[in-house]
C-alpha cells in the first residue's frame, strides 16, 4: 500500500542555476567520509554513516530517514554531501519495503531507529548527541517525529533538536498526547512541493497543526514550480533527491536546512530569519534566472494555503480531531472574537474535572491550555478562568489580529480539540444577571443628587422563592437628580469611538457616556448610559446596544 509514496524523481534537464557561492546554501569546507554496516533488523541493506573529514571534536549528527524504496543513499547524494560539508555527521538508515508483520509500520520504524542506535554505538564518540537533527523524505519524513521522541528518551538532542520533514506521508507510532507534549525546544521545518502527485499536502499540514510547538519555532514551506528559458523548475515529490540539482535544491532545501541547523545548534538569529521567518523576504527568495528575473518565491509561514495532489488521500485518515463551539461569555452567542474579550468554549473532554483559577487567569489550568491562532497566523496562549470537561472560559489575547484563524484546546491527557474562529475588533456582548445571555441585566445604578453626592444603588437582587435574580425598579423621576445605568459586558473596548456606539432603552435613544474597560477584571467591559426622566413609569424594558454596526444581546431593566 505504501508503494504510492515511492520516489518519483525525474531528470529536469541541464540546470542553468549555479550553486550558491557563500552563506546558507553554499557547500562547506569539509570533505566527506563514508562507512557502512548491515542494518541490525534488516541485513539486506546497509546503514551508512557520513562524517566530515578533519573535523575537530564532536559534531552534531543528522539522522536521515529516506522515502519508500529509496534505501540507497545515492538517491540523496547531493543533499547528504552538502550537509556533511557544513560540518555535520549524517546517519542514513534503510527499512523494509515489504513485511509479513501485522504491524508493518511499527516494524519499519523499529528498523530505522535500530540503525540509528547501532551507528551511535559504533561512532558515537564523534557525535555531539546533545545537538541532533532528524531529516526525512516521504515515508521517512513522517517517521522522524517518532524517531525524535525515541531519541529524546535516550538523551539525544537534550540541548538542541531540529526536524526537517520533506513531503511526509502518514505518520505512525506517535500519539496525540506525544504531539501535544513534544519537546518544546524542537525547531521544525515542514516542507511540501507544489506539484507533488504522490503525498497529499494535507498529510504534512495535519502533522504541522498537531505538533504543539510555538509558531515562532516552526514553519510550513511550499516550493513552487516555474518554467522559463526552456527549463522547468519542477517542484514534485522527488525534489530532494535524484535528477538535476537546481534552484529548488540550492535555495529551497540546502539553504533552509543550513539556516535551521545554525539556529537550532547555535541560536543564531540570522538562521531563524531564513529558516523560520514566517514568510519574510529573506526566507522566500529562491535566487534568479540567468536573465536576472527572480525565481518564483516559495510560500512560507504558519498559514500557507495547501493544494491537493492528483492522488488525494488514497488511504484512510489516521483519525479526526474533535471540535467545539465558541461563544461570548456574556451573550452566549457565537460571533467574531475580539481582543481582550471573555469567551467560552463548549465541547467534550476539555479538562479532567471542573476547576476555577483562584488567583486570576492562568495559561495552564488543571492541565488544560488554549492556543489562539489569529488572522495573520500568529499564535498566543490564552489565560484561562475556568476549565471543566465540557466548558473552558478564557480571555482572548489583546494582541490578536483580525481575520480567520483557529482555537486549539489541549487537555492534560494530550487530547486536542480544534475549532475555526473569526477575529474582529469588536464583538459586543452584555452580561445577564442569571448568566443566560438574556433577561435581567447584570447592572448597577449611580445616582447623582442635587447636592452633588453620589450614591450607588442595586439594579437587581436575588429572589429566594424564584431562585433567580430579578430586576429592581430604578427611579428616574426625582427632580434635580441624574441617574446613570452601568452595564457590564465584553468585546466592546476596541470600538472605533463613542460616535460608533448607540443605545436604546425601551426603544428610546439614550446618551452613551462611556464604553471601555471596567478596570478591575481582565476582559470585563463597562457601558455607562444616562437614563432620562422620559422613561419614568415604563416598567421592564429591553436595553439594546449597538457598537460599530454590531448589535449586542438584549438585556432588561425595570424603571419605576
Amino acid at each position: 500500500m505504501v508503494v504510492v509514496c515511492a520516489l518519483a524523481a525525474a531528470a529536469r534537464g541541464q540546470s542553468p542555476f549555479p550553486p550558491i557561492a557563500s552563506g546558507y546554501g553554499a557547500n562547506g569546507a569539509f570533505s566527506v567520509t563514508e562507512e557502512k554496516f548491515p542494518s541490525p533488523l534488516y541485513d539486506r541493506e546497509n546503514v551508512h554513516v557520513f562524517r566530515p573529514g578533519g573535523a575537530a571534536g564532536k559534531v552534531p549528527v543528522i539522522f536521515f530517514a529516506p522515502g519508500y524504496s529509496n534505501n540507497d543513499p545515492d538517491e540523496y547524494e547531493s543533499l547528504i554531501q552538502h550537509i556533511v560539508s557544513r560540518g555535520y555527521a549524517v546517519v542514513f538508515a534503510p527499512f523494509q519495503l515489504l513485511s509479513l508483520s501485522f504491524t508493518p509500520h511499527e516494524k519499519r520504524y523499529d528498523t530505522i531507529f535500530a540503525g540509528f542506535e547501532e551507528a551511535v554505538k559504533r561512532y558515537g564518540g564523534s557525535f555531539d548527541l546533545d545537538r541532533v537533527g532528524y531529516a526525512g523524505h516521504s515515508y521517512g519524513a513522517a517517521a522522524i517525529f517518532s524517531m525524535a521522541l525515541r531519541g529524546i528518551e535516550k538523551g539525544w538532542g537534550r540541548q538542541a533538536l531540529l526536524l526537517h520533514a520533506m513531503a511526509p506521508w502518514y505518520y505512525f507510532s506517535v500519539s496525540t498526547k506525544q504531539f501535544v507534549n513534544f519537546p518544546p525546544h524542537a525547531k521544525l521545518l515542514m516542507q511540501v512541493f507544489e506539484n507533488d502527485g504522490v503525498c497529499d499536502h494535507r498529510m504534512a499540514k495535519e502533522i504541522f497543526e498537531r505538533i504543539n510547538l510555538p509558531s515562532s519555532e516552526k514553519d510550513f514551506i511550499m516550493l513552487r514550480s516555474e518554467q522559463r528559458l526552456g527549463y522547468k523548475l519542477d517542484a514534485e515529490h522527488g525534489t530532494p533527491s535524484g535528477g538535476t540539482i537546481d534552484a529548488l535544491d540550492y535555495y529551497g532545501i540546502y539553504r533552509l536546512f543550513d539556516a535551521l541547523a545554525d539556529y537550532a545548534f547555535t541560536g543564531n538569529a540570522a538562521g531563524k530569519r531564513v529558516a523560520l521567518g514566517n514568510g519574510g523576504p529573506e526566507q522566500r527568495r529562491m535566487g534568479v534566472w540567468p536573465d536576472g528575473q527572480p525565481v518564483r518565491e516559495m510560500t512560507a509561514g504558519d498559514c500557507v494555503t495547501i493544494t491537493r495532489s492528483s492522488s488525494s488521500f488514497l488511504f484512510p485518515d489516521t483519525g479526526s480531531t474533535p471540535g467545539f463551539a465558541t461563544v461570548s461569555s456574556a451573550s452566549l452567542k457565537p460571533g467574531p472574537l475580539a481582543p481582550d474579550s471573555l469567551v467560552s468554549a463548549w465541547g467534550t473532554n476539555l479538562s479532567a474535572f471542573p476547576v476555577a483559577a483562584e488567583n486570576g487567569p492562568q495559561l495552564t489550568l488543571n492541565g488544560t491550555t488554549v492556543r489562539v491562532k489569529d488572522g495573520v497566523c500568529s499564535e498566543w496562549l490564552s489565560p484561562i478562568f475556568f476549565a471543566s470537561p465540557t466548558q473552558v472560559n478564557y480571555l482572548v489575547p489583546s494582541t490578536v489580529a483580525a481575520g480567520s484563524g483557529s482555537i486549539s484546546i489541549f487537555n492534560e491527557a494530550g487530547a486536542v480539540s480544534i475549532s475555526a474562529a473569526q477575529f474582529g475588533p469588536v464583538s459586543p456582548g452584555l452580561f445577564a444577571a442569571n448568566a443566560n445571555g438574556q433577561g435581567v441585566a447584570a447592572a448597577s445604578v449611580l445616582r447623582v443628587k442635587a447636592s452633588g453626592a453620589q450614591v450607588f444603588e442595586k439594579a437587581v437582587e436575588f429572589s429566594v422563592p424564584q431562585n433567580i435574580f430579578i430586576s429592581l425598579p430604578i427611579d428616574v423621576a426625582v427632580d434635580g437628580e441624574q441617574v446613570f445605568l452601568m452595564l457590564f459586558g465584553t468585546g466592546l473596548r476596541y470600538r472605533s469611538g463613542l460616535s460608533g456606539v448607540t443605545a436604546t432603552v425601551g426603544g428610546l435613544p439614550v446618551e452613551v457616556l462611556y464604553v471601555g474597560s471596567q478596570g478591575a477584571m481582565p476582559g470585563l467591559d463597562q457601558v455607562n448610559l444616562r437614563l432620562p426622566k422620559s422613561l419614568a413609569g415604563r416598567g421592564e424594558m429591553d436595553v439594546i446596544l449597538k457598537v460599530d454596526g454590531r448589535t449586542a444581546n438584549a438585556v432588561r431593566i425595570k424603571v419605576k
